[in-house]
């Protein structure tokens, strides 16, 4: 179960069934196809953690010795005169290229050192742990989450959302009113720019919030998070419709999506759709048209441009004002899974930065009474990983040390 083959092939099984999903069946991430090697590839990071954590918490545990400074390999040489304050020039020297080091005595020897990445050895561990922690909670969010549309009209308390699938309301411990929606458009082409919702939410009658949601700007409130979804308007009470032929001249009042008979039988009509501001050129309606048994006949008329419409023989048609009013509909979201995930993904950050940003690096400087008693002085050090900048610091602190800590 540590094998990284295991994971390998886990991983492609996972891709392949993926591009499945994506493509051809959408429910297949319910299915024992997705579940089993998504299973397999939790136990696979969970064995790979029984195995190695425990071993590499003793080896960021175990502290660096002075004993353990002395079996590293020499770097490079150096001599101090006699009367130099030795200890506190290599403390110096090596508080300036790395940072605050240690001093031991050790027989004749005097063993200042410094020591970095003590706690890389768990770094793969946690990124390990935090690949459970995002598995977790993707499932957590997948089987006990719930996502839904909520339609709010202006000044109305709403206190429910409907679920997609399976299609039921879901109540809901607090009410949510829109205060006021907001459409703006770009100058050219007329495709809005930015949509808002200014929203407020009430609990047991007393407000509790208030807030403004946008696309792509999220708002969460009682455990559930509410997204900018969409939009539409709707017609304040009936579109009237004015028809003339010849000298003749009506007016219609049109209820939404129901039809009508036009005078002295020239068919029927309805009110099919409204838009508040079609393609730019404001208000417009989409209306269905039907003479006798033909086949309905589907046509906008824009309110600023009747001219615009198609023509229904020698009758004409045109739009009264037609006062619109916003509805916003909202993605309502709850995810009790999200908090694992986000944790996992702080946990990765960490783990990728002490396994690839923070290697395990050591060195020492002994000093030993000399010919003349002077003091002879050695550089030491060790690198498991980047080597480049070792080097660099190696070489700057020897040359400090060959100078005296200048």
């Amino acid at each position: 179960m540590t094998s990284i083959r295991l994971t390998v092939f886990l991983l492609l099984i996972l891709a392949v069934v993926a591009v499945a999903g994506t493509v051809a069946v959408p429910d297949i991430y319910y299915r024992l196809w997705f579940l089993v090697p998504l299973g397999l590839l939790a136990l696979n990071l969970l064995a790979c953690l029984a195995e190695g954590l425990p071993q590499a918490i003793r080896k960021a545990a175990r502290p660096f010795t002075g004993e353990m400074a002395l079996s590293m390999p020499e770097r490079g040489r150096f001599i101090w005169p006699a009367d130099a304050a030795a200890a506190a020039l290599a403390q110096e020297a090596l508080g300036r290229e790395l940072g605050r080091s240690r001093h031991e005595v050790i027989g004749e020897k005097e063993v200042i050192f410094y020591s970095r990445g003590r706690a890389r050895p768990l770094g793969p561990y946690l990124v390990h742990l935090a690949l459970v922690l995002i598995l977790v909670g993707g499932i957590m969010g997948k089987f006990w989450g719930i996502e839904g549309r909520m339609l709010l009209q202006p000044d109305l308390d709403v206190s429910s959302f409907e679920l997609e699938k399976p299609r039921k309301a879901v109540p809901l411990a607090f009410q949510v009113r829109l205060d006021r929606f907001q459409v703006f458009y770009y100058k050219e082409g007329g495709t809005p720019k930015e949509f808002r919702s200014d929203l407020r939410f009430f609990q047991d009658g007393e407000e509790k919030a208030r807030v403004i949601c946008r696309v792509n700007e999220p708002v969460t409130f009682g455990g559930y998070t509410f997204y900018q979804s969409s939009y539409g308007a709707m017609p304040q009470g009936s579109i009237i419709l004015k028809a003339s032929q010849g000298d003749k001249s009506w007016t219609l009042e049109l209820p939404l999506r129901r039809w009508v008979d036009l005078p002295e039988g020239q068919g029927r009509i309805m009110a099919v759709r409204v838009e508040a501001n079609l393609q730019g050129h404001g208000p417009a309606v989409q209306l269905g048209y039907r003479a006798g048994s033909e086949h309905p006949r589907v046509f906008w008329l824009l309110e600023k441009h009747p001219e615009m419409a198609e023509p229904l023989g020698s009758l004409r048609l045109a739009l009264g004002p037609v006062k619109m009013q916003y509805y916003s509909v909202l993605q309502v979201k709850h995810d009790p899974g999200v908090w694992w995930v986000y944790g996992g993904f702080l946990l990765m950050l960490i783990g990728l930065y002490l396994a690839f940003f923070r290697p395990s690096q050591r060195w020492a400087v002994v000093l030993q009474r000399g010919k003349k008693d002077r003091w002879d002085g050695r550089l030491l050090g060790t690198s498991a990983r980047g080597r480049e900048t070792f080097v660099i610091h190696t070489e700057r602190l020897l040359e400090r040390l060959k100078k005296g800590a200048g």
